[in-house]
């Protein structure tokens, strides 16, 4: 999936190729913090990312490694780290709209906000697109 992950960036940057949703801003979706429960403590919240929740494994090795995981805004990670959001922006890419809908209850607050805005662009975009109703395996 990570290599699928790849093509899909690479499709995107290289060619210019459209499809119901950019993967870069999938992939910025994925590196936003999430609530976890029970509750972290105050200085762990920044380890549990949207991505874990598609890779669960994700947040254990960030966790036992103390990863500063990247953000949205700068969506740079560590080069083992980096296969697993390929795969995460493939999987989400592959499901379609209804996955951005499903992982919008990961969040809260202000970052339910920001996630739920940019997923609903996305969203919306996906409407709009010729293979809206076809999912692209690529």
């Amino acid at each position: 999936m990570a290599i699928r992950g790849e093509k899909l960036l690479d499709n995107e940057i290289e060619r210019g190729a459209r499809t119901w949703a950019s993967p870069t801003e999938i992939a910025r979706l994925l590196l936003m913090r999430r609530i976890i429960f029970p509750m972290p403590s105050e200085h762990e919240l920044y380890l549990f990312r949207v991505l874990g929740v598609i890779i669960p494994d994700l947040d254990r090795v960030v966790a036992a490694e103390r990863v500063d995981l990247s953000t949205p805004a700068r969506p740079i990670l560590p080069l083992h780290l980096r296969a697993s959001l390929l795969t995460g922006a493939a999987i989400v890419k592959r499901a379609g709209p209804e996955m951005l809908r499903m992982l919008r209850r990961y969040m809260l607050d202000d970052n339910m906000t920001r996630f739920s805005d940019a997923a609903e662009k996305l969203i919306a975009q996906a409407g709009k697109h010729p293979c809206a109703s076809q999912r692209q395996l690529i």
